[in-house]
């Protein structure tokens, strides 16, 4: 594993993650368009000043990793490509699982269902998954620091989240707090 690979256009890069991260946010959308419009667009600005500023950085660091995985080509017939695809393929289907769970909780209700169980805020738990897999895939360093650098830089969003969930939903969210960690499973 290098800490600067080889960039390339190509075939058997790491886009098709990409597309395949696309289609898993759209295909959501199509079907449930009301559960997400009521749910989603109807969230007023949260967080303090400092929290949106490193939720910006959050953003860099994801955009920056989707958009430099394009250029990486995969390892293939590598251990790193086979573990980098499992990886991604368990936060991929979490990840489809959580905006269906999302999608079909009515908008005035605490989203506390299936994978909501595990994590409080699995679309960007798995969605780190899903990167530090191709990460793996391509054999590069800078994806996985990004990673961890988005998990760092999301905690301040997730924490107003939080707030914002509490204020709304009172004590059931509460409730839902105490039984579900934010991160996955036992973090």
């Amino acid at each position: 594993m290098k800490f600067t690979p080889e960039m390339t256009i190509g075939f058997w890069n790491a886009w098709w993650f990409v597309i395949a991260y696309i289609l898993v946010n759209v295909i959501p959308l199509y079907y449930y368009p009301k559960h997400f419009s009521k749910r989603v667009f109807t969230i007023p600005k949260f967080g303090s000043r400092k929290e949106r500023k490193l939720s910006m950085l959050n953003f860099f660091f994801y955009f920056g990793t989707i958009g430099f995985s394009i250029f990486l080509p995969l390892k293939h017939h590598t251990h790193w490509f086979l573990i980098g695809l499992i990886i991604s393929i368990i936060g991929f289907i979490l990840y489809t699982l959580s905006m269906i769970n999302f999608a079909t909780t009515p908008p005035d209700q605490p989203v506390t269902k299936g994978v909501y169980r595990i994590s409080r805020n699995p679309m960007q738990v798995t969605a780190i998954l899903i990167w530090m897999g191709v990460g793996i895939a391509t054999a590069s360093w800078i994806i996985l620091l990004f990673c961890i650098l988005q998990g760092i830089f999301s905690y301040p969003s997730m924490i107003a989240q939080e707030r914002f969930c509490i204020k709304k939903y009172g004590e059931p969210y509460l409730e839902y707090m105490k039984k579900s960690p934010r991160y996955l499973i036992f973090f």
